[in-house]
C-alpha cells in the first residue's frame, strides 16, 4: 500500500506540476475583437524580431519607424523622444543616444494619472530579440488595440516603448527624468528572459497590497509569488521598470523566463518563441490593464504575502498572519504527536532522529546535487552554462533523480538498525568524488563533511517513522519560524507545504498504515509535490545553483516521508534510492560525452578582429571559448593562438597575430585646463556602432560628465553617489551614438591621465572574410565585429 501510494503521488505530482506550467494555446488572428490574441501580437513579432537591432543600428531604427507607423494605425499619435541617458556601475558608464516611441490612447480625463504600458524595442548585438523584448513590445500594441474596442478610457493609456535598455536603461531613464513622466500614475512593465514559459508577474513596488489586490481581481490564470519579489530585490538584476521606481512610480513588472537557451542569443528568432508564451503574458496583462484603465488606480497598502497554490488559486494575507499559519501547524504536530503516542508509535528518541535526519537530507542531496552537477562537465558562468541549457529538460531529470535518490536514502538510513557507518561514509565520498570533476570543491567537502557527522551521530538505530516525521516537521517548523522573522514576505516558500505536511501528519493519525491514512497521505503528498515542483523547476531555470534545490528536496520530504518509510517488518532498502542515483550519474555522463549541439540550439563562437593604428598591428581573437572552427579562424594568417589582454576585454582572450588592415584612427581631441581637469571629445566615424574610452590616473578620478551630464551611480536600496574612479583603476565608457560625445574628468595630476579610445564597428574588416559557419554554430553577440583602437594618449 505504501509503494502504491509512493508511486501514485510522484506521478500525480508530475501531472499536476507539468499540466500548470504548460502555456495556453494562442487565440487565432480573427479571435474576439476585445480579446488578446497572441496570432495578432505575433504578426508585431515577425516584422520587428527578424534580424538583431541594437541600439544605434539601422534596424533599429527600422523598428522604431515600424512603431510609429503602429502607433499612427492604432490612432495613438506617437512621438520619437530623442535623448541621451548614462548608467553608472562602479567604474563603467554605459552611455548613448536613444530614440523612444511613445504613444497615447486619450481618456476621458486628460489630467488623471496615465497608466504606462512599458516595453523596450532594442535586443542585445547580435541577437534578433523576438522575444527580448519584441514579444513585449508585440504585446503592449495588442493589448491598447484590445483597450480601444471598450471605448474611451478613463484615463489616458501610454504605450511607452524605450530605447537602450540592454545597455543600462537609457531610454526609461531619459524617459522618467523628461516631463512626460509626470504624467505616468502606474506601470506595467513586459519583459522576457528566454524564449517560453509562462509570464509571471514577478515584481512590484513598495506598499503592494493594493496592487496585488488587483492583480488577484483581474488577472487570467495568474503566475507570481511574493518571494520572486523578495528574492528579484537582491539580485544585481535590473529592467526599465527599476527606473520606474528609482522615481518614485508604481506599478507591476511581467516576464517569462523559459527556454533561457535563447536569451540574448542568435537563437531567439520568431520561429524560436513559444506563441503560447505570447498569448499568457497578454492574457494576464489585459484583464488588469482594462482595470487600470477604466477604474480607479489601486490605493497604496502594506506589503502582502501572496502567491500561486494550485489550479489558478492565488492567495494573500498580511505578513502577520504568517505566525497564524505557524502556530497551526505546532498545533497539528502536537495533536498528530498525541495520536501516534496512543498507538505506541511514537518517541522522543525518535523524533531527536527525525531532526537529524532532516539536517542529514540537507547535507546529502546538497552534496549529491553539487556532484550530478559537476560531473556533467560544464562550468558555471552564464556563457558556460549553455551546454545545460541547450538540453535543459535532460538536465532538470538529472537533477530532480539526484535530489530524490538523496530522499529516498535519508528515510531508509534513519529507518536501519545498522546504518551508520554507511550514512556517515555515503556524503563523504560524494563530496570526494565531486572534486575528481573540476578540482578542488570546499562547498561538497564541507558538506560531505557535515553529512558524516550527522551520520555518524543520528543514525544506527531505526527509528519509527512517526516519530522520525514529527522531529522532521519540528525541524521545519523553527527554520520557517527564523524565515518569518528575517523575511515574513518570502515565510510561506516553507510555511506552505509545511502546513500541508502538518495537515497530513494529524489527519493520519500521526502517520498511520490504514488504508484511510495512506489515501490522505498520498493525496496530499502528490498536491505538496506539485507545488514544490514548481519552486524546484524555477530555481534550476532562473540561477545556476545546485544548492538551491534542496530546499525543494527538503520541502518534499514533508509530504513524502510516510510514503518512503518502511512499514512493520519491512526490511529498508536501498534500491530505489540507488537506482535513481544510478540514473542520475549516467545522464550525467551523457551530458558530458556528447554534444549538446544541434541546428537549433548552436554552440556559440565570437571571433573579432582587433586593430591597433597607433602600432599598426592586429589580431583576430575570440571572445568565448575556442572550438575547431574558431581556431582555424584565428590562425588563418600564420599567427600562433596565445592568451592575450587587451583592454577592451574584460578578461584575457584566445588571440593569434593577423595581417594589418588600414583603418581610420579615433577622432579624439584632448584639452587640459588649470583646475584639473581633462577633457576628451570623440567625433565617431560614419559606420561605427560604438565606442569604448578607457582612463586611468595615478591619483582618483572624480567629478565625471558625459555631454554635461553628472555620472551617477544608483542602486536599488541605496543612495544616489557620485562615480569615482580608484587611482590605478581603470574606468570605462561604452557609447553608442553617431553625434561627437566629451568626457570630463578631474584628477589631481590630469596630465598623468591616460586615455585609450576604441571605435567598433560591426562588420569584419580583415583582408580574408569569415569562413562559412556550420549549421550547428552560431555568432554570437559581437561576432563579426572590428575594434579599432587608436592608442594611449599619455
Amino acid at each position: 500500500m505504501r509503494r502504491i501510494g509512493l508511486a501514485i503521488a510522484l506521478i500525480a505530482g508530475f501531472v499536476i506540476f507539468y499540466l500548470g506550467s504548460v502555456t495556453p494555446k494562442p487565440a487565432p488572428a480573427n479571435a474576439q475583437a476585445n480579446a488578446f490574441s497572441a496570432g495578432r501580437a505575433f504578426a508585431d513579432v515577425q516584422a520587428m524580431g527578424l534580424v538583431p537591432h541594437p541600439l544605434g543600428s539601422p534596424a533599429n531604427a527600422h523598428v522604431r519607424d515600424y512603431l510609429v507607423t503602429r502607433m499612427q494605425a492604432l490612432g495613438l499619435s506617437p512621438q520619437v523622444q530623442r535623448g541621451f541617458a548614462v548608467e553608472v556601475h562602479g567604474p563603467l558608464i554605459n552611455g548613448g543616444q536613444v530614440e523612444n516611441v511613445i504613444g497615447v490612447l486619450p481618456g476621458r480625463n486628460r489630467s488623471a494619472p496615465a497608466l504606462a504600458l512599458m516595453a523596450h524595442h532594442d535586443s542585445v548585438p547580435g541577437s534578433p530579440g523576438a522575444a527580448d523584448d519584441t514579444a513585449g513590445v508585440a504585446s503592449a500594441l495588442e493589448i491598447v488595440r484590445a483597450l480601444k474596442t471598450h471605448g474611451t478610457p478613463a484615463r489616458d493609456v501610454m504605450v511607452v516603448i524605450t530605447d537602450g535598455e540592454e545597455l543600462g536603461l537609457l531610454g526609461a531613464r531619459t524617459f522618467f527624468d523628461s516631463p512626460l513622466a509626470a504624467h505616468v500614475g502606474y506601470v506595467i512593465n513586459m519583459e522576457t528572459r528566454g524564449g517560453g514559459g509562462k509570464a509571471i508577474m514577478f515584481e512590484t513596488a513598495a506598499q503592494n497590497g493594493g496592487d496585488i489586490a488587483l492583480y488577484r481581481r483581474t488577472a487570467v490564470t495568474p503566475e507570481s509569488n511574493a518571494l520572486t519579489v523578495f528574492v528579484y530585490q537582491h539580485l544585481p538584476n535590473d529592467t526599465d521598470f527599476t527606473v520606474a521606481k528609482q522615481h518614485g512610480k508604481v506599478g507591476l513588472n511581467y516576464a517569462f523566463i523559459g527556454r533561457q537557451f535563447d536569451y540574448h542569443s542568435p537563437s531567439s528568432t520568431p520561429q524560436a518563441l513559444d506563441i503560447g508564451s505570447l498569448q499568457h503574458m497578454g492574457q494576464q496583462v489585459l484583464p488588469t490593464a482594462e482595470a487600470l484603465a477604466f477604474g480607479p488606480l489601486p490605493a497604496r497598502a502594506p506589503d502582502v504575502v501572496y502567491g500561486n497554490v494550485l489550479f489558478g488559486l492565488t492567495l494573500a494575507y498580511p505578513p502577520w498572519a504568517g505566525w497564524l499559519i505557524l502556530a497551526g501547524c505546532a498545533a497539528l504536530i502536537a495533536t498528530g504527536a498525541v495520536l501516534a503516542r496512543r498507538r505506541e508509535a511514537f518517541g522522543w528518541i525518535d523524533a531527536a532522529r527525525g531532526i537529524g535526519a532532516g539536517l542529514y537530507l540537507i547535507a546529502l542531496s546538497g552534496v549529491a546535487l553539487e556532484l550530478v552537477r559537476r560531473a556533467t562537465g560544464v562550468a558555471s558562468g552564464w556563457m558556460e552554462y549553455r551546454p545545460l541549457l541547450a538540453r535543459f529538460p535532460t538536465f532538470e531529470v538529472m537533477m530532480l533523480a539526484a535530489a530524490l535518490a538523496a530522499l529516498l536514502a535519508t528515510v531508509v538510513l534513519i529507518g536501519r538498525a545498522k546504518g551508520r557507518w554507511l550514512a556517515a561514509a555515503l556524503p563523504l565520498v560524494c563530496g570526494a568524488v565531486a572534486c575528481l570533476f573540476g578540482g578542488l570543491d570546499i562547498l561538497a567537502l564541507g558538506l560531505g563533511g557535515f553529512g558524516a557527522v550527522v551520520g555518524a551521530i543520528g543514525f544506527g538505530q531505526a527509528a519509527e517513522p512517526e516519530g522520525a516525521w514529527t522531529g522532521l516537521l519540528g525541524l521545519m517548523l523553527v527554520l520557517a519560524a527564523a524565515l518569518q522573522v528575517a523575511a515574513p514576505t518570502a515565510a510561506h516558500v516553507i510555511g506552505w507545504p509545511l502546513a500541508a505536511a502538518c495537515v497530513s501528519f494529524a489527519a493520519s493519525r500521526g502517520g498511520g498504515a490504514t488504508a484511510r491514512d495512506r489515501a490522505i497521505q498520498t493525496l496530499i503528498a502528490a498536491l505538496g509535490l506539485a507545488w514544490v515542483g514548481y519552486l524546484f523547476h524555477a530555481l534550476l531555470q532562473g540561477l545556476d545553483m545546485p544548492l538551491l534545490a534542496v530546499l525543494p528536496t527538503l520541502l518534499a520530504a514533508l509530504v513524502l516521508w510516510p510514503l518512503a518509510s518502511p512499514e512493520g517488518l519491512e526490511r529498508p532498502s536501498l534500491w530505489p534510492a540507488g537506482l535513481l542515483a544510478a540514473a542520475s550519474l549516467v545522464i550525467a555522463a551523457f551530458l558530458h560525452l556528447t554534444s549538446p549541439w544541434t541546428p537549433r540550439h548552436p554552440n556559440a563562437v565570437e571571433p573579432v578582429f582587433v586593430i591597433d593604428t597607433s602600432t599598426r598591428s592586429a589580431w583576430r581573437a575570440s571572445l568565448v571559448a575556442t572550438d575547431g572552427w574558431t581556431r582555424k579562424l584565428l590562425t588563418t594568417d600564420g599567427g600562433t593562438i596565445s592568451k592575450r589582454t587587451f583592454g577592451i576585454f574584460d578578461a584575457p582572450v584566445d588571440a593569434a597575430p593577423a595581417a594589418y588592415v588600414d583603418a581610420p584612427a579615433p577622432d579624439v581631441s584632448r584639452a587640459l585646463d588649470s583646475a584639473g581637469g581633462v577633457t576628451l571629445t570623440i567625433r565617431p566615424h560614419a559606420g561605427a556602432s560604438g565606442l569604448l574610452v578607457d582612463f586611468t590616473a595615478p591619483d582618483a578620478i572624480d567629478n565625471i560628465s558625459v555631454d554635461g551630464q553628472p555620472t551617477v551611480e544608483q542602486r536599488r536600496g541605496q543612495a544616489a553617489r557620485a562615480m569615482t574612479v580608484k587611482a590605478g583603476q581603470q574606468g570605462e565608457l561604452v557609447w553608442v551614438g553617431t553625434d561627437p560625445v566629451t568626457i570630463r574628468l578631474h584628477t589631481a595630476r590630469p596630465a598623468q591621465v591616460r586615455t585609450s579610445v576604441t571605435e567598433i564597428y560591426d562588420r569584419w574588416m580583415s583582408a580574408k572574410p569569415l569562413p562559412p559557419l556550420p549549421a550547428t554554430e552560431q555568432m554570437f553577440s559581437r561576432a563579426g565585429s572590428t575594434f579599432v583602437s587608436g592608442g594611449v594618449q599619455p
